[in-house]
Formats: C-alpha cells, structure tokens, sequence
C-alpha cells in the first residue's frame, strides 16, 4: 500500500510539471495538492492531537457524523472530479510550446496527438478578415509530419518556406491515410508495394491556441506515380499518393481566405 502510494504521489508530481510547463497553472496546481495531501492531513491529525493533550477525544454526536460524511463525500467527489479533469488535459490536450520559432517547419509539432500536440503563444492570433496564414503538414509513410511547400508564384502566407512563423494564425495536419482506389504496382529492387490514392483526414488549428477550427477530408493525387524510394513504417506494406499542393488550397480556401 505504501508503495502504491509513493507512485501514486510521483505521478501527481509529474503532472503538476507538466502542467505548470505546459501553461496551465491550475491544474498544475491541482496535482500539486493532491501530491502535498497525505503530508497536510498527517500535519492536520499532529495538530489535532496536540490540541487535544492526549485526553480522549469525546465522539461526535450522530447529526455531526452525518455532517462530517456528507463534507467528506463532497470533497472526494470533487477531487475525483477535478483530479478526472487533469489527467484529461494532460493526457489529451495540447501544450504550450516553449521553444523559440525560427521558421515554418518549427510548427510541426502543432500536429502531434494528444499530450504531443503543441500550440504556440508566440505565433499570431487567429481572427479578422483574410488572408489567415497557414502552416500545412503532410504525412510521410514513416509517419513523421512534413511540410507541404507551396508550388512558385503561390502567395507565401500559403505555408511557403519563408513565412514568419510568429505570424501564422492556421495550422492544418494530415492524419494517416486511408486506402482509395488502387493504382498501380511500385517495383523496388527486391520487393515491389502496391500504390493507392491516398484518402486524408484533415484537421485544422488555431495555431495560438491550438483550438480546433474544422476538419476536411482531402485525397492523395490519382497519378500512378511510384517514388524512386521510400521508407516506410514498420507493419506497413503499402504506400499512397499524397495530395498535390492545388488540392490543399481547394480544401482549406475557406479558413485562409476569408
């Protein structure tokens, strides 16, 4: 028992950290009385103790029971309550980003799942009349984000290579592909992959905050087009055709541009 409570503690630590680091102080601060609780209750029944000078304790009468364990239901129902809240947050919502942002691609990491999910206090608030600047990320096979550069002569708030990261208000992420139409056979030189049209969810995000505005489906280019070489994640064996850069701005015009 007690050493499920020294875990428990530890990890009530660990996620006051987070919290705190991740830019939200209040939950930061829950966890960290509930990791300073069994210390303050032993201080309570030490005080409690002295006051009383060792003399037997008189018991309470039943209406002050009564009031005692309603008091007592109350509280572990808000405990269990806001502590259900704070592993949420920690677990499932992002985290402020506190590296500097020195160009686009530092905004990856706004398209991570659950607690790798960042957002960016230094980038630019999302609101008024268009353009909005955008970041937009692709998927490789591995896996890994990657940004998806515009074509030439494409506006540059249009996720190009030389935005101000600090003035990009939209942040939209591809999630893994699903399977479209099949295309065609890709022949490497020891095994060959079937290639499909890739078929994408699409989700996009404030950048400042990391709210989410909306989410798209999107479809990978239907050319039978086979990479010279690829690397691919572990388990998978098939690859996808990744949406051509005019096929972003069809989806996502709509948050940019107004």
């Amino acid at each position: 028992m007690a050493r499920l409570m020294v875990v428990f503690l530890g990890i009530a630590v660990v996620f006051s950290m987070i919290a705190f680091n991740g830019g939200n102080p209040l939950v930061g601060a829950l966890f960290a009385v509930v990791a300073a609780a069994p210390v303050l209750c032993l201080g309570y029944l030490v005080a409690t103790g002295r006051r009383s000078g060792g003399a037997p304790v008189e018991p309470p009468r039943p209406e002050q029971r009564r009031r005692q364990t309603l008091f007592l239901r109350v509280t572990a129902l808000a405990m269990v309550v806001a502590v259900g809240y704070g592993v949420y947050w920690v677990m499932a919502e992002p985290k402020a980003n506190a590296k500097a942002l020195s160009r686009v691609s530092d905004l990856e990491t706004g398209c991570g799942d659950g607690m790798a999910r960042k957002y960016f206090p230094q980038a630019a608030d999302h609101g008024g009349a268009g353009p909005h600047p955008i970041a937009m990320f692709g998927i490789s096979e591995s896996g890994s984000p990657r940004l998806a550069y515009p074509t030439s002569e494409t506006a540059e708030y249009w996720s190009g290579n030389g935005l101000d990261p600090h003035r990009v208000q939209l942040i939209a992420c591809l999630d893994s592909p699903d399977e479209g139409e099949f295309l065609t056979d890709c022949k490497f030189t020891t095994d060959s992959v079937k290639l499909y049209r890739g078929v994408y969810d699409v989700s996009v995000y404030e950048a400042r905050t990391g709210k989410k505005v909306g989410s798209e489906q999107l479809l990978g280019s239907g050319k039978p087009n086979c990479p010279g070489m690829v690397y691919l994640k572990r388990g998978t064996d098939a690859l996808h055709t990744e949406p051509e850069f005019a096929d972003y701005q069809a989806v996502l015009r709509k948050y940019v541009d107004r």
